[in-house]
């Protein structure tokens, strides 16, 4: 056997191919002039621009033209807009000139379901008579479905109280040029949900207004609830003449819209006496994760050196005694609780949960006190002084 004869492995010899097949070879030549031609083809359509790729086919678009049934239009116009006041909007109360206008009344079709929504009637023009302004366009109106046209990306914080209606309009300051006041007027279905609104946006570092009780001044505008409006008055600048025209505008608006503060009991229990003003706040519900707990007002008060966070819920005998057990439950679960002796017809008790204290009492359908504090004494003392009628 020659020495140089090569072998695979297990012996085997290793195959070594010496000739390649015309075949073979004219399919491998075909092969590369077919990716030449489809290179340079690729390359030639891409050099040239065709218009029709990218053209608009307007027959597409046919079907958004239509009007879509069971849904309001969402053009403003002065003449007005769809309305889709919930069913439990109580009848507007009669106003004085400047306040706001709205239908709320809705069709039902035949077979039980609601009909489309039936356009509200045109609304009031908000006029201003006051020396040295000129108003800038006409009146803007917008219902709830549409506030996104004009406050895009904070509507849906005012659809969760039951807006109904926007009103707005722009007013120019004669004495100083290019210098505008903006007015907007929020009609909610109630005071309690513009109070709830007013609360959630007001500025903690604003000044409290002397005319209305839920008020503030800002840097460039006025802030407040009349009733179930929310208003907001906005100047352009800080020049004097702008911002002189924007209180001025204040007042007027405070004074001509309806006093009403149905709903808000409990904001007026909440005492005076230590009140942070800016703190006052609604919770409609859930507050402090109880699901008892509803319209509920809170605030921090000042007192012997220290913060206090307190609330007040006002209800019928029955909904606040369940309120209240369900309160006691849930300290005696996650704390530990003790019951306090009666003051002055409240009863009382006390529980340390997650490392803060709560007092609560219980008097004639009003539950409250304070919450999450870290001075159990201090807490159980304010609340005593209230109840006691120390601290008005």
């Amino acid at each position: 056997m020659p020495t140089n004869q090569k072998y695979g492995a297990g012996g085997r010899k290793v195959f070594v191919r010496t000739r390649v097949p015309n075949a073979e070879r004219v399919a491998s030549v075909i092969i590369l002039l077919l990716v030449a031609v489809i290179g340079w083809a690729i390359y030639h359509k891409g050099k040239r621009f065709d218009p029709n790729r990218y053209a608009v086919r307007t027959d597409a678009l046919k079907s958004t033209i239509a009007a879509v049934a069971g849904k309001a239009g969402t053009v403003p116009t002065e003449v007005g807009v769809a309305s889709t006041i919930p069913a439990k909007t109580a009848t507007a109360e009669a106003a004085p000139s400047g306040a706001l206008n709205e239908d709320s009344s809705a069709e039902s079709s035949s077979d039980g379901h609601d009909a489309a929504p039936k356009p509200a009637t045109k609304g009031q023009p908000l006029e201003l008579t006051l020396a040295g302004t000129k108003p800038m366009g006409d009146t803007e109106f917008y219902n709830s479905d549409n506030l996104y046209e004009k406050i895009d990306g904070r509507a849906p914080a005012y659809q969760n109280f039951n807006v109904q209606m926007l009103r707005c309009r722009s007013f120019a300051v004669n004495a100083a040029p290019g210098s505008y006041v903006d007015v907007y007027e929020y009609q909610f279905d109630s005071p309690v949900d513009a109070f709830g609104m007013f609360s959630m946006e007001r500025d903690p570092n604003g000044k409290p207004l002397t005319n209305v009780p839920d008020g503030y001044s800002g840097e460039m505008g006025y802030f407040f609830r009349q009733g179930a409006v929310y208003v907001q008055i906005i100047a352009s600048d800080t020049k004097p003449a702008t911002l002189a025209i924007a209180k001025s505008i204040a007042d007027i608006r405070a004074k001509d819209l309806p006093v009403n503060d149905a709903g808000l009991a409990g904001r007026r229990k909440l005492p005076a006496d230590g009140l942070i003003s800016d703190s006052v706040s609604f919770v409609p519900e859930n507050a402090q994760g109880q699901s008892t707990f509803k319209d509920v007002f809170q605030a921090k008060y000042k007192f012997e050196g220290s913060e206090l966070p307190f609330f007040i819920m006002v209800a019928a005998t029955e909904e606040s005694e369940k309120a209240w057990s369900a309160y006691q439950a849930f300290c005696s679960r996650f704390g530990k609780l003790e019951n306090l002796a009666d003051v002055n017809g409240g009863k009382m008790f006390t529980a340390q949960v997650f490392g803060k204290w709560k007092v609560a009492y219980l008097r004639d359908g009003e539950l409250g006190g304070v919450f999450d504090a870290a001075d159990a004494v201090k807490a159980r003392s304010f609340v005593e002084k209230y109840l006691r009628g120390e601290i008005k």
